[in-house]
């Protein structure tokens, strides 16, 4: 590896009457003027100036040499191997993280200060920020890992992402905002749904086929507000037993790792009673977008049917949770939101809601806060009378 920055020495040419630094940074010589004719002064700029051009390029002052460097791929595999704080599923996302980051560099050689700012940007032209600051999230903490292992000798300045990048939306992105539904449309919507799946054909004369339930699925699925991946991992007695007033939500199938209790309503109990095991997995994974589709055709214009998606079901109940109650951190807790912040952005904004809330201010008295719920009909330039006491003559 050649030599690193080497300091700098002033210098006074002949006629002239301002000093210049020269230095060397990473093997290369420079040379500027410091505008000072005063040595002290001179010092002081040759310091900053120095500072200053290494501090411009420090993908230059360590950089590993490519012969040396350990290929990227070993690397990236032998981090999510060794790393014991990594839950399985983190990993496999890390892992596709990984696959992005192949795909931009070959060996750490590759790694700069300036190619992960290069990384990020073209990152940013093809996913959105939030995307993003995930992956330079995993990158961050890959970097740490070869850094403490030698494999790379400084640690990289990772750039971020400002909150105003919005970034960029795949152009056939999957998944769509959903749209705002009533209760009686959800109602009907699950009640169209097969409550069990078809037989499928036998493969062996001695294969006993099986089949799976939808419409409890869908019930529970909205009853309670879980995510469908939460859903789908629900076991007995794991997380329920027949006749439990709740669901035992363990870490490692909540998505944001929160082990908690979750309360059930006599809907949710009735459904999952109907179709429970006596042990193992209660739904399971299934692809059911076509029977929900055919489900959201009886009920929803041919649009927004289209749209419709089993995961919305979702935020149509933190929707009508939040409009019949108003329990903004029992609906918080339910769903499995540590901010409330994520909770309002899943509630859907309707001319149903503001119908409702005035019924419910007209109901209490249509009153302003102000007033006390009590009407004020005393006229405005009503002179107040004066106090008479000890007015009367003195006997």
């Amino acid at each position: 590896m050649g030599r690193l920055a080497e300091g700098w020495r002033l210098r006074l040419p002949p006629g002239h009457k301002t000093y210049l630094v020269r230095f060397r940074v990473n093997g290369v010589r420079g040379e500027r003027s410091t505008g000072c004719s005063d040595p002290e002064q001179a010092a002081i700029e040759a310091a900053r100036i120095y500072a200053d051009q290494v501090q411009r390029a420090p993908q230059k002052i360590k950089r590993v040499a490519r012969g040396d460097a350990p290929p990227l791929l070993d690397l990236i595999s032998n981090w999510l191997a060794t790393d014991s704080t990594l839950d399985p599923s983190t990993a496999l996302v890390w892992e596709s993280y990984g696959r992005h980051w192949l795909r931009h560099w070959q060996t750490m050689a590759d790694v700069t200060d300036l190619t992960v700012e290069e990384y990020r940007n073209q990152r940013l032209r093809a996913v959105l920020a939030q995307t993003v600051r995930k992956e330079l999230g995993a990158l961050k903490r890959f970097l740490v890992w070869c850094h403490d292992r030698h494999f790379i000798p400084r640690e990289i300045t990772m750039p971020g992402v400002s909150s105003k990048v919005t970034g960029t939306a795949h152009p056939k992105r999957r998944r769509v905002a959903a749209d705002e539904l009533s209760p009686d449309q959800i109602e009907r919507i699950i009640e169209a749904l097969p409550e069990w799946s078809k037989l499928p054909k036998r493969r062996t004369p001695d294969d006993e086929p099986k089949r799976f339930p939808i419409r409890a699925r869908f019930r529970v699925q909205y009853e309670t507000g879980l995510r469908p991946s939460t859903i789908q991992a629900l076991s007995v007695p794991e997380h329920y037993s027949p006749g439990q007033d709740f669901l035992n939500i363990t870490a490692d199938v909540d998505k944001v790792r929160w082990a908690r209790q979750v309360p059930l309503t006599t809907k949710a109990r009735a459904a999952l009673d109907a179709i429970c095991p006596p042990k193992g997995i209660i739904f399971g994974g299934h692809d059911l977008r076509e029977a929900i589709h055919r489900a959201a055709k009886t009920v929803l214009p041919e649009a927004a049917a289209k749209r419709f998606a089993g995961a919305h079901l979702r935020s149509a109940r933190v929707t009508h949770l939040l409009e019949a109650t108003g329990d903004l951190p029992g609906v918080q807790f339910a769903a499995g939101h540590r901010q409330a912040s994520t909770t309002a952005k899943y509630a859907r904004p309707s001319e149903r809601a503001a119908r409702s809330m005035l019924a419910k201010l007209e109901a209490i008295g249509g009153q302003s806060a102000n007033s006390g719920g009590k009407p004020n009909n005393k006229p405005k330039n009503q002179k107040k009378k004066p106090n008479d006491s000890g007015a009367k003559e003195r006997t």
